[in-house]
């Protein structure tokens, strides 16, 4: 479903230093690497041609550390988990984001600089959006290169429940398919010709959300989502499970690059299909 094709009408002013995130990042990340305080996860990347589109897949390195499954640890007294970024390791710190959001390097990247918009106090994930959050995520959106994403719940790939959108800079193997508005899968989609503002962008997601009923009208939870944003274009989809046959997606497949563990989960993704796999990743199964 394509709800909407939207022309951008208002452009925002450059900021002094368009890559401040990304030119910190660098230099934070290389501190953290020497410190230890960074673990990438080796991967070895591969292409797979399909429908004439050459998806990159990721699969674990034969040496590579694993992302370790989330286990918080709690005190006798203390019946919440652990938030990673509240407070976050100091080592990870990259800038301030405004008066509400803080910007993080991943701890556990597979590109890198992977960094994460963070409010600086706690907002569940699975709620909706807001103004505030799209004015701290384009402070790293000024390059064509950066791709923002953002996984809310579990059900579309969230790993952890505190407000946090994510950037990294990287191509994006679906764009041609993506801007043409040929997702075989519900969505919609906005396309912008100039640069645009918090604000339009914030509009522009209410009425994703209204378009796609995403929204549970108690409190402000939303149903699980995915967004992915670009000086281009903003794609919001709804999510209806987290993975198929333990191979797990979030937002960032929905660009056409993936992550496998094993060589046969790179076999089961190849013959299942890889548009067919992000298709059943929306659709709601029956029975």
């Amino acid at each position: 479903m394509n709800a909407g094709l939207y022309a951008g009408q208002s452009r925002i002013k450059k900021s002094r230093e368009p890559n401040m995130f990304w030119q910190t990042a660098n230099f934070v990340t290389q501190k953290a690497l020497e410190d230890g305080a960074l673990l990438p996860i080796a991967t070895e990347a591969i292409t797979i041609a399909e429908n004439g589109v050459n998806y990159l897949v990721h699969t674990l390195s034969a040496n590579a550390q694993s992302k370790p499954i989330a286990t918080p640890q709690r005190s006798p007294l203390d019946k919440i988990p652990a938030n990673p970024f509240l407070p976050y390791e100091p080592a990870l710190y990259v800038a301030e984001a405004g008066d509400h959001h803080v910007c993080l390097l991943n701890k556990f990247p597979v590109l890198s600089p992977h960094l994460l918009i963070c409010s600086k106090t706690f907002v569940p994930q699975s709620a909706l959006l807001e103004r505030s959050d799209f004015a701290a995520w384009l402070l790293g959106l000024k390059s064509d290169s950066s791709l923002g994403f953002f996984n809310s719940g579990p059900d579309a790939g969230a790993s952890q429940t505190h407000r946090h959108m994510q950037l990294v800079q990287t191509g994006i193997p679906l764009e041609s398919v993506i801007a043409s508005g040929e997702l075989p899968f519900k969505h919609c989609l906005y396309l912008f010709e100039t640069e645009q503002d918090a604000g339009y962008l914030y509009q522009c997601y209410l009425d994703a959300v209204d378009r796609l009923e995403m929204s549970q009208h108690v409190g402000k939870e939303c149903e699980p989502y995915n967004l992915l944003l670009t000086k281009r274009w903003m794609l919001v989809l709804p999510r209806s499970r987290n993975n198929i046959e333990g191979v797990f997606a979030n937002g960032f497949n929905f660009t056409g690059r993936f992550l496998v563990k094993r060589p046969e989960q790179l076999a089961w993704l190849t013959k299942y299909g890889l548009m067919n796999y992000l298709k059943d990743c929306v659709e709601r199964q029956e029975g």
